[in-house]
């Protein structure tokens, strides 16, 4: 499938799990225009030559799945990312590469080769690699010689699940309209991204931080420092984004010294400051060694595993980690023999959509890749002091109202973007292909789905409030120190009852941002009816964020108010939102 084709297929899985998501990706074209000039698909990196696709139809040109580190497999599992080994000839940057290791479910890519509509068939099962240290390279076809700004996209998926090739970002419509360079990062995900124990310690403070997926997203801003510029960008003036765990992301790297010099600008979407202390790291890592233990029957329950496990060196407890294969230590997620983590908890029910989750996983104040104390780091001025342009969406916590209602789920089936039915009380692995039953109603979605007549989740740390009180105290954390500008997104002009179920949820700005209204989880959507005012609301944010991208100031002359700054006394924001037929930005 080209990567550039828009997607037709209507078909879309209603569900929500996560805290923060990655979608699917689809393979790449090699379709190729003339190789040679400003035009050609062959560029040159420290590493060696690689060679892109272009794209008559979109006006593109993009390299995927190009190394920025070595493979983090063997004696590099658990360490700080390397630079590439160099290459010899032309390296073909036409596919996507694999994403990162995690388990398959409703947010992760889809079956190598498949689109999206193939996802459940990766459900409950480990999918991508160890090796997935790899970036993918957007530009307009149209290469005048001008360095272009660049946007480094981080994606989100709680840490744990997601994938830069998700049919939401790709950034060939964002380079366009934006007329920038976009790039799309993979980072290890769970396990192998984030874990700090005494017994993978060295004595190397980088090493030993556990911070191993926020190494990768330094390394990543590294080549695209000393890289970018063989495919039009400029190295000075890079802008990191990302959502929700990818903001997370984005607030750790402006927080950390390591990354100091490497971007210009942020952008960070329905997403904060936050980070683990490393006591807290340590006892979640000996919890999932527990529950290795424990699926190997070298234990029973959580008080024999602490036990057993305490009596381990620390290279017994090395090697131990160091023999399991990626499958072995994902599949401890769904694999209800261990518990969850060895705490005596299952890890998932049936029916959960949580069961894909290794857990939210938030960056480790080691002292070193982040603060020991991140609040004071900020309040000291000791970070990275640039402009900020954040997001939130107007009802993030809806997305997940009915993540954890593990009792009583429920399948919908969509077809041609017609809803055809639905049925409660079903395995998450069912929610393709099933009976149709009744039409669905705003009052009987409610009875399958929603706790109250508030639709909010049963998970109290998950709702619209916690997301907007969140960015709030991360905003008045920079405040005084760096401008901030403020965007809420309204948009909920979905085909009824979604508009009201789902409306300006969580991630639902994505597809405004990259302009993709494709095949992913959002697509039940769209509609001929809501598709001029959507796409022109789409062309909106995109002018505002290549203005942002190039001045540090969102202000640009399509919109019809001025865009006032932050401030806690006046926490004015910009309101994105269209009719069926027109866009609207209102400062409120």
């Amino acid at each position: 499938m080209t990567i550039f084709k828009k997607h037709k297929t209507a078909l879309t899985l209603i569900a929500a799990a996560t805290l923060s998501l990655g979608f699917g990706g689809c393979g790449g074209s090699d379709s190729d225009s003339d190789s040679s000039g400003a035009d050609s698909q062959v560029r040159s990196t420290q590493f060696g030559l690689v060679e892109g696709v272009a794209s008559q139809e979109d006006k593109t040109m993009a390299w995927l799945g190009v190394p920025y580190a070595k493979p983090p497999v063997g004696n590099l599992r658990w360490q700080p990312p390397q630079a590439p080994d160099a290459w010899t000839g032309i390296r073909s940057a036409k596919d996507f590469a694999d994403a990162c290791t995690q388990i398959g479910g409703l947010f992760g890519p889809p079956p190598k080769g498949k689109d999206y509509s193939a996802i459940s068939e990766t459900f409950y099962k480990p999918v991508g690699s160890e090796d997935c240290l790899n970036l993918n390279i957007w530009r307009p076809l149209n290469d005048d010689g001008t360095k272009l700004p660049v946007i480094v996209f981080i994606h989100g998926g709680s840490n744990v699940v997601g994938a830069a090739h998700d049919p939401i970002y790709l950034g060939g419509n964002l380079a366009n309209n934006a007329n920038a360079i976009v790039v799309t990062v993979a980072y290890r995900l769970g396990v192998m991204g984030w874990l700090s124990h005494p017994a993978l310690n060295t004595g190397d403070p980088l090493r030993d931080s556990g911070n191993f997926a926020l190494l990768d997203l330094i390394q990543s801003l590294k080549f695209v420092k000393d890289n970018i510029a063989s495919f039009g960008g400029d190295p000075n003036n890079v802008t990191i984004m990302g959502q929700s765990a990818g903001a997370t992301n984005v607030n750790a790297l402006i927080v950390s010294p390591l990354a100091a010099g490497l971007f210009q600008k942020a952008i960070p979407l329905s997403g904060g400051v936050s980070a683990s202390p490393p006591a807290t790291a340590v006892n979640k890592a000996n919890a999932f060694i527990n529950a290795l233990l424990i699926k190997d029957g070298l234990a029973t329950d959580k008080a024999s595993a602490d036990a057993y496990r305490a009596a381990q060196s620390n290279a017994w407890i090395k090697n131990y980690l160091m023999s399991k294969t990626s499958a072995d230590l994902y599949n401890i997620q769904v694999d209800p023999t261990g518990g969850k983590w060895g705490t005596g908890s299952r890890t998932f029910e049936p029916g959960s959509s949580t069961a894909t989750l290794w857990a939210t996983v938030a960056p480790i104040a080691d002292g070193t890749v982040m603060p020991s104390n991140v609040t004071t780091a900020i309040s000291s001025g000791n970070f990275n002091k640039v402009p900020l342009l954040v997001g939130n969406t107007a009802e993030e916590g809806k997305l997940f109202s009915s993540a954890f209602k593990v009792d009583d789920y429920t399948r919908v089936k969509w077809m041609n973007g017609t809803y055809l039915g639905t049925v409660s009380n079903l395995r998450f692995e069912d929610l393709i292909d099933g009976t149709i039953v009744t039409p669905l109603t705003l009052a009987n979605y409610n009875t399958y789905i929603f706790d109250n007549a508030n639709r909010v989740s049963p998970a109290p740390s998950i709702t619209t409030a916690a997301f907007l009180n969140l960015g709030a105290a991360t905003n008045a954390a920079y405040y005084s120190k760096v401008p901030i500008y403020a965007y809420n997104f309204k948009w909920n002009k979905q085909p009824a009852p979604w508009n009201d179920v789902y409306g300006a949820w969580h991630t639902g700005d994505l597809p405004f941002v990259f302009g993709n209204f494709n095949l992913s989880l959002n697509s039940f959507g769209w509609t001929k009816i809501n598709e001029p005012g959507r796409l022109a609301l789409s062309n909106l944010m995109q002018k505002s964020i290549a203005a942002f991208v190039r001045t540090g100031n969102p202000n640009n002359s399509s919109l019809s108010a001025t865009w006032d700054q932050w401030t806690p006394t006046a926490p004015r924001k910009m309101a994105f939102d269209a009719t069926l037929e027109q866009a609207t930005a209102k400062l409120e």
